[in-house]
């Protein structure tokens, strides 16, 4: 077994109401501090009642999913269908039609009439946020729920 050590880095996803108050302020912060270029970080630290050195543990530790997204765009989604004819290629073509790129598909058989589809793609070209495109494939007939299980980085 392959023994860890302090510079391996390993990443998760994980959703922002379950993280500590001092990470949800440094999210704040770094947001304020994206939209106002005057804003110093003295000033945001204090607007949202966080010490500075909170914010300077862990400022280069989060980021927003669509932020990685905008540098990588490389991700992979899980569908929960309903196994009807033709489905596949509507939710193909929603993804063609907002220009995204397939890089591989793996449906499992269905069961009870349901299946699960895992699409790895290639975004660069989606001018969608990621919000958009998942709530444009799930808008397509037949598609439960669309969730996001990875993302290159």
């Amino acid at each position: 077994m392959k023994k860890s050590n302090e510079s391996t880095k390993r990443f998760y996803l994980i959703r922002e109401d379950v993280l500590p108050e001092s990470v949800q302020k440094t999210i704040k912060v770094k947001n304020a501090l994206l939209k106002n270029n005057n804003l110093t970080i003295y000033d945001a630290v204090k607007e949202f009642n966080l010490s500075r050195s909170a914010f300077y543990k862990y400022k280069d530790t989060i980021f927003p999913i669509d932020r990685l997204e905008e540098q990588t765009r490389n991700l992979t989604l899980i569908l929960y269908v309903q196994d009807e004819i033709g489905m596949l290629a509507t939710v193909l073509n929603k993804i063609a039609e907002v220009k995204g790129s397939v890089l591989t598909i793996h449906q499992s058989l269905p069961m009870k009439n349901r299946a699960t589809i895992t699409i790895s793609l290639n975004a660069t070209n989606i001018e969608l946020s990621l919000d958009e495109l998942m709530d444009a494939i799930k808008e397509s007939p037949y598609v439960d729920e669309v969730e996001v299980i990875g993302m290159s980085m």
